[in-house]
């Protein structure tokens, strides 16, 4: 029997959770792969060139040099996974977010040791470049919005830290985030941060448009920026009343309803609330959690670390804070308050980012 094959049957032999382990700490010590181009060969994150040498090695770590703007980089470079030097602890961290549900922040520290600063960093990095799902949606197609309070959890500097959003009006304000949630009966999911006040038609054609075919049947309550969004699209819609839930026992919106509750009973009583400049992040987390409820902890793994391989992480990560005040300035009646003046190396301009991010 060859080396290979005893390998896999002492593997088999071990039990769940220290096959686990093993392969959190094999995957800890194994480099991505660098970020390809269109054909296929090693490109520069910088450049995108595909004239690269070996240049060395930084802290274990092989380093390449670009032909072409003369810079050097490693495979984690403008990825999530910069600068992140606690590789096994990062890998632990990321393997209980995904197989052991949504854990708070102190809890997270507390187990993988390190300081909350950090737990909370690594999550963001983790969040920031997650895919929901991918798809265009078809057939008979749900939507509803949903509302969270506005929230400024954990910006400092504000007069009244104690009261960090909110309002004690009721009713649709310009103290509710809007959120769409989107779903189709293929288990094609998406929840997107939308505005903060009433919803407009725009709004939805900003998120959604291009990811309807031409044979979706819409399906919501009689909302009327939702009537006006399919009008202008010239989808089919069918609508209801909210109070009847359900029309000729076929059109319903039970599925994002369900996925709403499910959302605001773990974020907002289990997460005791998220700050709105993080909403986002924590609705794909939520909706990949949702969509790939069936796959094994080692499939929802390998799906992640491919988005983390995503090189617009980095640049969403270090930007979301210019990101959020793009969103507070141009789509709410909010004012924005107290900036966090934190900056990162490689960090894009504020024109860079505004043109080609777009996250919320």
């Amino acid at each position: 029997m060859d080396t290979s094959s005893q390998i896999r049957r002492l593997f088999n032999t071990l039990p769940k959770q220290e096959r686990s382990a093993l392969l959190t700490e094999l995957t800890s010590q194994m480099e991505p792969p660098l970020p390809k181009t269109s054909v296929g060969v090693n490109a520069c994150p910088y450049c995108k060139h595909d004239i690269v040498v070996k240049n060395g090695k930084a802290k274990g770590r092989q380093r390449y040099l670009c032909k072409a703007c003369n810079r050097n980089f490693t495979q984690g470079t403008r990825t999530s996974k910069q600068g992140v030097y606690k590789k096994d602890k990062f890998e632990q961290y990321k393997t209980i977010m995904f197989t052991e549900g949504f854990v708070s922040i102190k809890t997270m520290a507390k187990r993988v040791g390190i300081s909350i600063q950090t737990a909370f960093d690594w999550r963001h990095r983790i969040l920031l470049p997650l895919s929901q799902s991918d798809g265009n949606f078809k057939g008979i197609t749900e939507l509803d919005d949903v509302w969270m309070l506005y929230s400024q959890k954990g910006r400092k500097g504000l007069k009244y830290s104690r009261k960090r959003g909110g309002s004690k009006r009721r009713g649709d304000n310009d103290f509710q985030v809007k959120m769409l949630i989107t779903s189709d009966r293929n288990k094609t999911n998406d929840l997107s941060v939308t505005r903060i006040g009433r919803i407009k038609s725009d709004d939805i054609s900003r998120k959604i448009s291009d990811r309807m075919d031409k044979d979706v049947t819409l399906v919501s309550d009689k909302h009327r920026s939702i009537s006006s969004f399919a009008k202008k699209n010239n989808i089919e819609h069918v609508s209801f009343k909210a109070s009847e839930h359900v029309l000729d026992n076929e059109y319903h919106v039970q599925t994002v309803n369900g996925i709403a509750s499910r959302f605001k009973g773990v974020f907002n009583h289990y997460l005791r609330g998220v700050s709105t400049k993080y909403l986002q992040s924590y609705a794909n987390w939520f909706g990949f959690v949702e969509t790939n409820s069936l796959k094994s902890d080692e499939e929802k793994i390998s799906i992640v670390d491919e988005c983390l391989q995503n090189q617009n992480g980095w640049d969403i990560y270090t930007s979301i804070e210019l990101l959020y005040e793009n969103f507070i300035k141009n789509n709410s009646h909010r004012t924005y308050r107290c900036p966090v003046t934190r900056q990162w190396k490689n960090q894009l301009s504020k024109e860079q980012a505004l043109a080609t991010l777009n996250y919320i």
